[in-house]
């Protein structure tokens, strides 16, 4: 059997020691972890609240519709009922077969009248003949002008008063701007474009310059 020498004052105290830096730097190493947790849980917490919040949102926006919000009626999607004992069941959509017929007839005086007339026959040439007791085919058609928008030019001389001194022009029409190439009611559709029909400015311009025939550039209907 080997016997161990008795330790010395010496060697125990620094034994002693060496436990001491041991167990501060154990002591170092426990804080700092404890540090990165720390910091961890409250980014866990700050991902968590953005998340309930970005739920909130999407919650918002999926039952948006024309009642609670800016959005037209068109945008609104169909739901069906939460109870399914409301559902019908069985009917098609639509009117029903050979049902009578509401088409519109006519929009009331045109702004335009256009006979078409026949001087011959289309099937062998001949001569036509007008049958005068005969009630006209008559059919209203509403459609967009080639050119919908009209350009207006005013011209205003400078005027001045003998009499005071006084010296100006004459004033602009309603809906007319100082310096403004556009008039009030083209602003206005195309604000609607925008807030009513949820264009984006791209389909903005490309409606009011290929519908319209008006160039038209971001900023002109503020």
């Amino acid at each position: 059997m080997k016997l161990t020498a008795p330790l010395t004052p010496e060697v125990a105290i620094s034994a002693m020691y060496q436990m001491a830096l041991t167990v501060e730097q154990l002591s170092e190493w426990l804080i700092k972890q404890q540090q990165i947790i720390n910091k961890q849980q409250q980014r866990i917490k700050a991902q968590q609240k953005q998340l309930k919040e970005l739920r909130e949102e999407r919650d918002k926006l999926k039952n948006r519709s024309s009642k609670n919000s800016s959005v037209p009626p068109s945008s609104d999607q169909l739901k069906k009922p939460s109870d399914k004992s409301k559902r019908k069941k069985g009917k098609k959509r639509g009117p029903k077969y050979n049902h009578p017929g509401t088409t519109r007839n006519g929009f009331g005086t045109p702004d335009q009248i256009v006979s078409l007339e026949l001087e011959n026959c289309p099937v062998c040439e001949a001569e036509l003949e007008k049958v005068e007791q005969a009630p006209q085919k008559v059919q209203q058609v509403a459609e967009v002008l080639e050119q919908p928008v009209e350009i207006r030019e005013y011209r205003r001389p400078l005027y001045q008063c003998p009499n005071c001194g006084w010296s100006g022009y004459s004033s602009l029409p309603l809906g007319v701007k100082e310096g403004f190439s556009y008039g009030g009611r083209l602003c206005s559709i195309v604000g609607w474009l925008g807030y009513g029909g949820n264009l984006t400015w791209r389909k903005q311009e490309y409606v009011v310059e290929y519908v319209f025939g008006v160039p038209i550039s971001q900023g002109s209907e503020r």
